[in-house]
């Protein structure tokens, strides 16, 4: 087995180790489930046809075929965004103000869809950081490999560390119910919608290229920003959330999203073009997407592996401009409560 097929396979069994993410896990949770990072009767639903969805897949077999590079897949709903991150009990109780009911901007669903946001992240992060950190010691690697390894599973584990701290923050809010530190802005649209995603981000950069915080090792405690899109009475949304800790940074990237916009820039490029660059949890309407140009599909492609490669730097002014003209729906309306 090659050293590529090895970390796969070892990602892959560690993925299937489930466990319960929810504040108050213990001795109940008895039954793991398949949660939904992406609200399947809600987010998917939206945007599924015939039951299914393209998503982002790395799957090895496909990156023999398409020479190393990832590739959309088709899905079904039952499999789109899921991880074995919590009980059906926990699932069933924490969520159902966001799984039965529509986005209405209440500090309380945005708080829960955060919530669920670093909970996937959380269980991505923690599996990689154990998985590679065993594989450190494996025997047969050359040096090269090694060094890749350890840097690699140290990276994952500052990662995982930082994330850590802001899962206890929000632990604590819900456990509280306590949801007044939390802070958004929500864009919404009655039109067709064609993109799903959920996740998180520490901001380095803004939509102007101006730096926000040092992702570097010598930063111990750095801000977060969560995202997502939600459904609404009128249709959907996409909403940037934050908790009161983080403000600093996230206000000024909310601040230059508007600064940007005041320029000329559309709204909806800026956002599709975030969520394509920042987040590897996508789900795509599939006749959308097959109805782009091949130099849209290009474009779309370049953005959603710009950040694929850790070896590689990003350039400052990554969310200054690209992908235009690939968001064919609007925005109606913006509410911030910050």
């Amino acid at each position: 087995m090659s050293f590529s097929s090895e970390h796969q396979a070892a990602m892959k069994q560690q993925g299937r180790k489930g466990r319960c993410l929810h504040f108050e896990n213990g001795v109940r949770c008895n039954k793991i489930i398949l949660a939904h990072s992406i609200q399947k009767q809600g987010q998917l639903s939206l945007i599924a046809e015939s039951g299914h969805v393209y998503r982002l897949s790395a799957d090895l077999s496909a990156l023999k075929t398409s020479g190393g590079k990832p590739q959309l897949r088709k899905v079904g709903l039952n499999r789109a965004s899921t991880f074995p991150g919590m009980c059906g009990q926990h699932d069933n109780e924490l969520f159902s103000p966001i799984d039965n009911s529509p986005l209405t901007g209440s500090r309380e669903q945005v708080a829960l869809y955060a919530y669920r946001s670093i909970c996937r992240e959380f269980f991505v992060k923690e599996n990689a950081s154990i998985t590679l950190n065993k594989m450190v010691g494996s025997p047969g690697l050359d040096w090269s490999q090694q060094q890749l390894l350890r840097s690699a599973a140290w990276g994952q584990t500052v990662g995982f560390q930082r994330l850590k701290r802001h899962k206890g923050i929000y632990d604590e809010c819900l456990a509280a119910k306590d949801f007044s530190g939390f802070k958004f802005v929500i864009f919404e649209s009655g039109s067709k919608f064609s993109f799903q995603t959920s996740g998180l981000i520490f901001p380095d950069y803004d939509f102007l290229g101006r730096q926000l915080q040092d992702l570097g090792p010598q930063t111990k405690e750095l801000d977060l920003l969560t995202f997502f899109t939600a459904p609404t009475i009128e249709g959907w949304a996409f909403v940037f959330a934050w908790h009161e800790s983080s403000a600093k940074s996230c206000s000024w990237f909310i601040q230059s999203l508007a600064e940007l916009v005041r320029t000329g820039a559309k709204a909806e490029d800026a956002l599709l073009r975030f969520g394509l660059v920042c987040c590897e949890n996508h789900a795509i309407r599939i006749s959308w997407w097959d109805g782009l140009s091949s130099a849209l599909k290009k474009q779309a492609m370049d953005a959603m592996v710009l950040m694929a490669d850790p070896t590689v730097g990003v350039e400052p002014d990554y969310l200054v401009s690209g992908c235009e003209g690939l968001a064919d729906w609007s925005f109606d309306g913006v509410r911030d409560v910050t």
